[in-house]
């Protein structure tokens, strides 16, 4: 379930400047293939706020710093027991990968989808910076109303922009990033697979108190 173009992403952002973006064509985050109809396909999901869009030449300043040897990163792969991530209707599906990026990272779904959106979470934390994921094209220029203003949004070179979103948020250890990545056969715009992110990004903040 591990997602080598995230690898090289982040081993590219924290390791070397002006890395051009991985060529991989492996599909992001961790993708379920199934043939089953699911009953909530054919619901109505719920309205989504609008994304809008950010200022110009958004000033963004890192909460961590990557040259700091004795910095750790959070972990929201082993932190929690399954009965805690079943309390806020999530569950892990693969097992904790860590390599020398560093990064961590893992695999979860939602127990239960009540809005018609199926799909797979990489939760993963690691020290990829907001200035090299803007440089190279990858941040979206846009943020929903009244969230708090770190988190930002952004996509993965050669992945299907119709399935996939990526929340992220820069902490004092470590870019917390959600990607998630939509496998339904349901049509979901791009505001809802960010704000779907986006809402699971603060469910396990908020669960393990992750600043």
């Amino acid at each position: 379930m591990r997602t080598r173009i995230l690898a090289a992403l982040v081993a590219c952002g924290v390791a070397v400047s002006g890395c051009a973006p991985p060529q991989d064509t492996t599909e992001a985050a961790h993708s379920t293939t199934t043939e089953e109809t699911y009953p909530f396909e054919t619901w109505e999901s719920p309205p989504k706020p609008s994304m809008i869009p950010l200022p110009p030449n958004r000033d963004y300043v890192e909460a961590f710093d990557k040259f700091d040897p004795n910095n750790t990163l959070y972990d929201l792969c082993d932190t929690f027991t399954p009965e805690q991530l079943a309390d806020i209707g999530l569950k892990k599906i693969s097992p904790t990968s860590r390599d020398s990026s560093p990064m961590i990272d893992c695999g979860m779904i939602e127990v239960h989808t009540t809005d018609g959106i199926h799909g797979a979470f990489s939760v993963s934390t690691h020290f990829a910076r907001y200035s090299w994921m803007r440089d190279h094209g990858l941040v979206i220029d846009a943020t929903f109303p009244e969230i708090d203003e770190r988190i930002y949004f952004s996509n993965l070179p050669q992945v299907d922009d119709d399935k996939y979103c990526d929340a992220a948020i820069s902490t004092p250890h470590g870019r917390i990033s959600i990607a998630f990545s939509h496998t339904g056969k349901a049509t979901p715009t791009k505001d809802e697979l960010c704000w779907k992110a986006y809402k699971t990004l603060e469910k396990l903040r908020t669960k393990g108190g992750f600043q």
